[in-house]
């Protein structure tokens, strides 16, 4: 599965430099705009995943009593802190982000990494 996310998260990062240089938003419709949003998430995915994995790894070195199941944790977070770039994509694409979508954006990330903790989500 870590080969699988890496080779899509390299091949998503390769279609986003494409389509930024090769086309404009009214060019490719709104199936363009949802491919580009899809392939930023699998690129920030993949990014999550790293980032969590390394997280969870130091944690482990420095918490003996609470190295679990770093590769399963690692994906259920990624899932969610994946999510936080897309969200504000989105927001900037509604006339710039401010404070406000700022902190919400971090609540909803909050609240959807607590549910994940507790294996609601």
């Amino acid at each position: 599965m870590d080969k699988l996310l890496l080779i899509f998260s390299a091949v998503a990062f390769a279609f986003l430099v494409a389509m930024m240089f090769m086309f404009s938003p009214s060019d490719v419709g709104p199936f363009g705009v949802l491919v580009f949003f899809t392939m930023c998430y699998v690129l920030f995915l993949g990014l999550a995943v790293l980032g969590c994995r390394l997280f969870f790894t130091l944690r482990a070195k420095l918490d003996k009593t609470k190295a679990g199941n770093i590769k399963k944790k690692s994906y259920y977070y990624g899932l969610v802190v994946a999510l936080a770039p897309i969200l504000l994509l989105v927001c900037g694409s509604f006339g710039g982000i401010s404070i406000l979508e700022i902190g919400l954006v971090l609540g909803l990330e909050i609240v959807l990494c607590f549910l994940v903790s507790r294996n609601i989500v």
